[in-house]
């Protein structure tokens, strides 16, 4: 369908004024057999956080110190990648509920039995392109198999390129599900989509 050239300023402006949102996020899926170790490219160490790691990181980044450790109050675990006294990058994952914020909705991965959700994974900037995004899944990889656990999620919003091939070369190749809000002044509209006829768990509330 052709976008009237018309639209395009309108929606502009109305996006300046906050006044037009529009997100598009799918949740995809990963078999842990179908996440290959990677080796990053300088030496680093893959360890499960501790409050004053927590703390010392949110703060790098401007974050919430006592947002983070909500989160692990909630049942979520961060994984820091580290070099020495360099922080590389962290990714968080849990068994419960994560709250997708670009769309305002709830991804709960404790209906499948067998799954974990990766969220909020970070890359130093200085730190990229040196594998410590594919260490970081294969660590979580490892979180969840010392758990009895085989599969993977998570969520990416459409329009990151890069994060979607990041995920998908990392082995996110099957879409659980997805999710679009478009939101205009006070009006809000929400579409929820399921796959059909395949074996994917439905994770969203």
């Amino acid at each position: 369908m052709r976008v009237p050239s018309w639209s395009i300023p309108l929606a502009q402006w109305l996006r300046n004024h906050q006044l037009l949102y529009a997100r598009w996020v799918r949740i995809y899926e990963a078999d842990t057999s179908a996440v290959s170790p990677q080796r990053p490219t300088v030496d680093v160490e893959i360890f499960e956080a501790k409050d004053e790691d927590i703390r010392r990181l949110a703060a790098m980044v401007s974050s919430s110190p006592e947002a983070w450790l909500g989160r692990q109050t909630r049942g979520s675990v961060c994984l820091i990648a580290r070099s020495g006294t360099t922080y590389r990058g962290y990714l968080w994952i849990t068994r419960g509920t994560h709250l997708v914020r670009e769309v305002n909705h709830v991804v709960n991965v404790s209906r499948d039995p067998s799954g974990a959700y990766i969220h909020n994974v970070f890359v130093m900037p200085d730190s990229r392109r040196m594998g410590i995004f594919g260490a970081l899944v294969a660590a979580a990889k490892q979180w969840a198999e010392a758990r009895g656990l085989s599969r993977l999620y998570t969520t990416i919003a459409r329009d990151n390129e890069a994060s979607e091939r990041a995920h998908r070369a990392a082995g996110f190749r099957t879409v659980a599900g997805s999710v679009t809000v478009l939101r205009v002044g006070s009006h809000e509209w929400k579409r929820v989509s399921r796959p059909k006829g395949t074996r994917v768990v439905d994770l969203l509330e």
